[in-house]
């Protein structure tokens, strides 16, 4: 064929170059800039020109695409190393962790992009073209071109008559819908004929939604194509397939079984996809209980004589099922392993056999499972999933029999030879972490057992038990250790190639010639790539480094465990302080010193062991997931410290847990002891009332206005009011998610009105109420802290002596952001008793009527202009119409900013003050004379809304000045409306 298109292709130049030499002369004309394919489909499409341009469009660009696309996917093949043990992919890769190489799949666009733009568009293969290009789309992972290519294929190739304008896709055929290209029925002329592309493009689209996860558009075409009278019966299979692999993509494994079984039957994806999807179908099957049809699917994988591994495994997964089969046993299956060991064939796989025969049993004799499993680290092998999964199964069984320290050496090394794609990399690397805490707090405890154990002996046998254990600690230590013998005993530098005989050769570094090209290897990145893929498969994950063979990490495949002790070490560990300790520092001193011989030490240690106890039921429960775990060590908590101090905690967690495990007799007995014993607490309330998120939003929305009327009452000394607003919320809407600050503003009324004991009692009481309140916690240990440095705090304050100093001028520079009302005395003013005394009245009257408390009433605004001839500081103020705390932060910033780089010289501060909870301002200070306050606030006027803060907007904030004393004032009576209103009708600004 390639000889005849030679001598074709010679002839058409000859006879074209005889008719160019042979043409007269003629005129230019103006240049034609049109694609080549568009020239090409105005000529006449005779015989010639379609034998001529189907025949270069197939064998000169799209043939050679598709051997190029194809090297590619085979290359994929070889790449994947899968977990057996676990459902596989449906296919041997994953799109989106291809990592291919981009210029391999955009040479193969190219190649068929140039068969489109400059042959005839009329000919045969433009759609195979197009379909070339958008498969190399689509393991590029772009899906919008690749989806694009397809719905062209559909719609520019789609068969129309000769008389139709436009193509129209679908039409209606004895009342169904058909979208597909009608082909002719299969006979032995026309088996050769070229089969449309668009049938197939259909099946490809359907593949980008599904990788889009856009299921609800794959499922509406693919029973679309079912349904399609003129579907090809070719292409039955493939559309099977793409069934199956949407309902295996969702999860809906019961409902892949049967298409499975149709595109293994119809299809033509090749021996190696077949024994595959056979492997999928009886895990399937197994999944489902159909063991004997599980067992017949594996047989037809080995009928397929796929490679070696999906062969091994598949006879692995026949002896797992013949084990729970009617009629077959568990010795039966370990029988056929052992005969696999045998075989010369499967020495590969010795590793993969003793695990499997370790599953087979792990749950009946774990002790025999382990036997096999320490087998079967013992083989050497390069197949580090295996062993990733030899590691799990030993720290699995560990875990289950409850032996932490174990389990979490075995998790550790299973961590260390793990590839990122190891589908339990997350439950691994969980319970090791929460494992190693696990270990070190119980560890801890009975290191305080034993040192408590120790002080409790009398003198003499306490020193001579210290004396016992000091040699034995310099024994250990100086004693040589086996691993020391073995490298005094043998060079492992110089055998080491000897000990592995699959170390990779370094004597040569001769060009490879093989893949079809004479390019040095390191110049050939399909060789890189199958390099990089085999070590990768052969030696796992490594960090690149000097002599990696020698070092710890490279014996992980062929030693014994490489655990590490990542296990987290509790505060006060004794044992890992006197392993740090030196030998000749070490004496019966140093270990007498850890011993609690005091009430003080003896507290200490008891304190150790209660954090270890509450630690441990935390860990068991939220990390590792094990209630029953969490449950018993908070009943040896309880036993062993029944007044410990978390005790309501402990109890409500208790009672949570037993209740989730619907344990309710236990349940109930702890919710008894929480309302009884600890009634009023926050743990009590939430079992009374439930969680605070259950109330209603009116019930939150009232309980709301009442405190805050009740926290300004507090602001302006009027305590009596709020014992009055808090015995009415109690009264009225009970238990409230604004429990806890109602409790604390009592506390702080009553250090107000009542004696210094009264006060540290119900600041002690919140305390011990919510310890689960960080916020409160956090401000009621402030206060109980400033409660019992008070006589600290007032000797201070009456010793400390001020003087100022005469010789500077003098200048105010006053910290507004550490000033509170407390620092200054309270203005009287004439009206201030009368008014009080009737908003006290007024309160205790709508707390009598059952109604909500009036507004408080506006302050007095006794403002005043200083004397203009005297210098008198002032502020520049930003006051903020809607408080954010972005707002403010990003205020404060900028003008910072500003004023550093316009008035430099001027030693402006800008800082936040909060006026009250809800009203903040910006402070730009300090300004000697009024005059220069008024300067500046022109200035900011101007200059914030373009320059200084351009991203906040202008109606966000307002500006005025203010003198030092009106600021006190203001501070006082938080009338910011009042002051504000001074300022504009005594002020003159631009």
């Amino acid at each position: 064929m390639r000889a005849w298109w030679l001598s074709l292709t010679l002839c058409t130049g000859v006879l074209a170059a005889f008719g160019q030499n042979q043409a007269p002369a003629r005129p230019a004309k103006q240049e034609d800039r049109r694609p080549p394919s568009e020239k090409m489909a105005e000529k006449p499409f005779t015989f010639k020109r379609k034998v001529v341009q189907n025949t270069v469009t197939r064998y000169n660009y799209y043939y050679h695409a598709k051997l190029k696309l194809e090297a590619i996917l085979k290359g994929i093949n070889r790449e994947r190393q899968d977990n057996y043990n676990v459902f596989l992919p449906f296919y041997p890769f994953t799109v989106e962790k291809l990592n291919l190489n981009t210029n391999d799949l955009d040479s193969v666009i190219q190649k068929a992009s140039v068969a489109v733009q400059i042959h005839d568009p009329r000919g045969r293969w433009i759609d195979d073209c197009y379909l070339l290009v958008g498969k190399a789309y689509y393991y590029k992972g772009d899906w919008e071109n690749a989806s694009n290519t397809f719905k062209y294929i559909n719609t520019t190739f789609a068969p129309k008559k000769k008389s139709e304008y436009n193509t129209v896709v679908g039409r209606s055929e004895d009342s169904r819908i058909s979208v597909a290209t009608r082909e002719k029925e299969k006979s032995w002329f026309n088996r050769f004929n070229h089969k449309s592309a668009r049938n197939e493009a259909f099946l490809w689209q359907a593949r980008v939604f599904l990788e889009q996860k856009q299921y609800d558009e794959a499922r509406s075409l693919l029973n679309i194509l079912e349904g399609d009278p003129f579907f090809p019966k070719r292409l039955e299979g493939q559309l099977a397939e793409i069934q199956a692999y949407r309902f295996y993509k969702q999860g809906l494994y019961a409902e892949t079984i049967d298409p499975l079984v149709k595109a293994i039957k119809k299809g033509n994806s090749g021996r190696d996809q077949k024994a595959r999807m056979s492997f999928i179908l009886g895990q399937l099957y197994a999944s489902q209980g159909r063991l004997d049809s599980a067992m017949n699917a594996f047989r037809d994988v080995i009928a397929y004589k796929p490679d070696a591994t999906i062969d091994f495994n598949a006879r692995v997964q026949i002896a797992r099922c013949n084990t729970k089969a009617n009629g077959g046993s568990l010795e039966e299956s370990i029988a056929a392993l052992e005969g696999m060991l045998r075989k010369e064939r499967f020495i590969p796989f010795r590793d993969a056999i003793y695990y499997n025969m370790a599953v087979l049993c792990a749950n009946e004799q774990p002790e025999r499972a382990l036997e096999y499993l320490a087998k079967a680290l013992k083989v050497e092998s390069a197949n580090m999933l295996q062993r990733t999964l030899t590691f799990k199964g030993i720290a699995d069984i560990h875990y289950f029999r409850k032996d932490y320290a174990a389990a979490q050496r075995y998790y550790d090394s299973t961590a260390a030879v793990m590839g990122p794609e190891f589908e339990e990399a997350e439950l691994v690397n969980t319970r090791k972490e929460a494992l190693g805490d696990v270990v070190a707090r119980t560890r801890l405890i009975r290191q305080e057992d034993s040192l408590q154990y120790i002080a409790s002996l009398p003198p003499a046998m306490r020193d001579s038990l210290l004396s016992q254990q000091l040699n034995a600690i310099r024994t250990a230590r100086t004693a040589p250790s086996e691993k020391e013998k073995g490298r005094k005993g043998n060079n492992t530098e110089t055998n080491n190639n000897a000990f592995n005989p699959n170390f990779p050769s370094t004597s040569g570094y001769a060009p490879r010639t093989d893949e079809g090209s004479g390019d040095w290897y390191f110049y050939n990145p399909a060789s890189k790539s199958t390099g990089y893929t085999e070590f990768k498969r052969r030696w796992g994950n490594r960090q690149l480094g000097d002599n990696w063979r020698r070092s710890q990490g490279a014996g992980v495949a062929f030693n014994a465990p490489v655990a590490t002790n990542t296990e987290t070490p509790a505060p006060g560990d004794v044992s890992a302080a006197i392993d740090r300790m030196p030998t000749d520092s070490l004496n019966t001193s140093a270990l007498a010193a850890n011993l609690p011989l005091t009430p003080e030490k003896l507290a200490e240690s008891r304190n150790k062991q209660m954090d270890a106890w509450y630690e441990l039921g935390k860990l068991y429960h939220d990390k590792l997931n094990d209630p029953r775990e969490a449950i018993a060590s908070y009943d040896s908590l309880l036993i062993r410290f029944p007044d410990n101090p978390r005790k309501a905690e402990i109890l409500y967690s208790l009672y949570v847990w037993h209740d989730r495990l619907n344990h309710t007799q236990q349940a109930q007995r702890y919710k008894q002891m929480v309302l009884t014993q600890f009634s009023g607490t926050n743990y009590a309330n939430i079992l009374q009332f439930g969680l605070p998120k259950d109330e209603d939003k009116e019930k939150k929305q009232a309980v709301s206005m009442i405190y805050d009327s009740a926290y300004i009452a507090y602001l302006t000394g009027r305590y009596d009011t709020v014992f009055q607003l808090k015995k009415h919320a109690d009264s009225t809407y009970g238990y409230s998610s604004l429990q806890p600050k109602w409790d604390l503003l009592e506390a702080m009324a009553l250090i107000k009105t009542q004696s210094d004991s009264t006060g540290k009692a119900a600041i002690g009481a919140v305390i011990a109420k919510y310890p689960g309140e960080p916020a409160i916690l956090g401000q009621a240990n402030a206060i109980m802290d400033a409660l019992n440095r008070k006589a600290e705090v007032t000797d201070y304050l009456s010793r400390l002596e001020l003087r100022r100093d005469s010789t500077q001028a003098a200048r105010v520079d006053e910290n507004v952001t550490m000033r509170y009302p407390w620092q200054s005395p309270t203005p009287q003013f004439a009206l201030d008793s009368a008014r009080i005394a009737k908003a006290k009245a007024d309160s205790l009257a709508a707390v009598a009527a059952n109604l909500p408390p009036p507004p408080p009433p506006p302050p007095v605004t006794p403002y005043k202009l200083g004397d203009e001839k005297a210098a008198v500081p002032h502020f520049v103020v930003m006051y903020f119409n809607r408080v954010t705390k972005v707002l403010v932060d990003e205020a404060v910033t900028q003008f910072s900013k500003y004023n550093a780089e316009k008035h430099a010289g001027e030693q402006l501060e800008t800082s936040s003050f909060v006026l009250t909870p809800t009203e903040i301002m910006v402070i730009i200070r300090l300004f000697p004379t009024e005059e220069k306050a008024l300067t500046y606030f022109d200035e900011a006027v101007r200059s914030a809304s373009t320059v200084i803060v351009p991203r906040i907007r202008p109606s966000e904030y307002k500006f005025f000045i203010i003198s030092r004393e009106n600021f006190i004032l203001l501070n006082n009576t938080k009338d910011i409306e009042g002051y504000r209103k001074f300022f504009g009708n005594n002020y003159i600004t631009e």
